[in-house]
């Protein structure tokens, strides 16, 4: 059943991956808000868009809140994502590699934007396998972080806020299982 939904989850971020480069056929001068992006040369054909061409590698994280031709999350799968109003993809945590690989695919609680073809590193760590930093209850603060997960629900709100729920990964404390804590983050 988990191997099932992470690969739903997986599905899910790639469809909304392809969306957003392929721009629904809306890219053009007169859509401002449409993300520019390499646009297949005919219809019924892959475009590859970022990323390596073998499994299993680390993430490059750059420098936080910074975009960058280098900057890429590392392999993983079950990672969350949202398409915020102009069009950019979001993507958080998930099973898999960081800026570093020893040997085991932690849970990540990394959060990136996919904008004009490159990635930022938005938050979160870049060492998997940490515990959630939950604050205050309903008191925004930016040492605040979801701990690494798979297979959240996430939505986006009309104000454009990202909403996170639940999902399999490490609580407050380290230890992992399922959550159900909630989660709100504002671009």
């Amino acid at each position: 059943m988990e191997s099932r939904m992470k690969s739903a989850v997986l599905m899910l971020a790639v469809m909304a991956l392809l969306t957003l480069t392929g721009c629904n056929g809306t890219c053009s001068v007169s859509n401002p808000t449409s993300t520019p992006g390499p646009t297949p040369s005919s219809p019924n054909e892959w475009t590859w868009v970022s990323g390596a061409r073998t499994a299993n590698q680390a993430g490059s994280y750059g420098t936080l809140g910074t975009a960058a031709p280098g900057n890429v999350p590392g392999a993983r799968a079950g990672a969350m994502s949202w398409m915020d109003a102009d069009g950019n993809l979001w993507l958080f945590g998930g099973e898999g590699f960081s800026s570093t690989w020893a040997g085991t695919t932690p849970y990540q609680n990394d959060l990136w934007k996919f904008s004009g073809g490159e990635w930022t590193w938005m938050g979160g760590s870049n060492v998997g396998g940490l515990m959630g930093t939950y604050g205050t209850l309903g008191t925004p603060a930016s040492g605040n972080v979801p701990g690494g997960r798979v297979g959240a629900a996430t939505w986006v709100d009309n104000s454009g806020n990202l909403w996170l729920f639940g999902g399999f990964g490490d609580d407050s404390t380290g230890k992992s299982g399922d959550l159900n804590d909630l989660w709100e983050y504002q671009p």
